[in-house]
């Protein structure tokens, strides 16, 4: 797996890591003069997404020291693991959203993560605790992931009651969002308005089905007692399932209003 090829085919304009395009493309031409050079070469290949999580650890360790080369790793490997759904229990927003200089993660977050789980010595937090707390990250993937692009994405935010991006909801958070979208982009002056979904999907959703999802998912909207416990019925596949079902439904309805 060629990580460069993949964060060139795969990235786009309105993705968050679409800030790094430049910073990667300039890799690319120093990887291409490493080799020119005979100078050892920072071929940005892996073999699967598990030795892709090995070299984040290894970035993160507190020994690194982050030149041209492992920058443009921390970038790719970021985007390519969140790409497969992937996050880090212990660090949520880093690879939906690294930052641009890496330091600001592995020499800032990560201490002050240890710090508040009272790790540290007086404000010191050692080397060898820091390699076992990245040893030990949590790496979790949602295996039924659909993307939100970042046109999506705001207009979750403009919804959102802590102008909140979906990545960083909770399931059960994701599920009311979505609910409150669809109402949002299909409500006008008080009506519903019916479009031809047809256009897209070919009969696999129509206006009936939008309307029994937005009924089914109604618990997630509120915390009465008997929203609360219909909510429990559901188990995480299936919540997951109504997760990636109802941004198929919004993507669908964007497309349609958009044309």
């Amino acid at each position: 797996m060629d990580l460069k090829k993949y964060y060139f085919q795969n990235v786009k304009k309105t993705d968050y890591h679409y800030r790094f395009f430049g910073a990667i493309k300039e890799a690319k031409k120093f990887d291409s003069l490493k080799r020119k050079n005979g100078t050892g070469a920072c071929y940005f290949e892996i073999y699967d997404e598990e030795e892709a999580i090995e070299k984040f650890k290894g970035l993160c360790q507190p020994e690194k020291k982050f030149d041209e080369e492992d920058i443009c790793w921390f970038y790719l490997i970021t985007f390519y693991l969140h790409c497969l759904g992937y996050k880090i229990k212990e660090f949520p927003r880093v690879l939906a959203r690294p930052p641009i200089d890496p330091f600001d993660f592995v020499y800032k977050e990560v201490v002050n993560f240890i710090i508040g789980q009272g790790d540290d010595e007086d404000g010191v937090v050692r080397y060898v605790t820091r390699r076992k707390y990245i040893d030990k990250i949590h790496f979790v993937q949602n295996h039924n992931y659909i993307g939100v692009d970042e046109a999506i994405n705001q207009k979750f935010r403009e919804i959102s009651n802590r102008n909140a991006s979906f990545e960083n909801m909770s399931e059960d958070e994701k599920l009311e969002e979505i609910t409150d979208l669809i109402e949002n982009m299909l409500k006008r002056g008080g009506r519903f308005v019916a479009l031809d979904y047809s256009k897209i999907s070919k009969g696999f959703i129509t206006d009936d089905v939008v309307k029994n999802y937005r009924g089914k998912m109604q618990c997630f909207r509120h915390s009465s007692p008997e929203s609360i416990d219909e909510r429990k019925t559901y188990s995480e596949s299936q919540k997951n399932f109504f997760i990636d079902f109802g941004l198929i439904i919004v993507k669908t309805i964007y497309m349609l209003q958009s044309e």
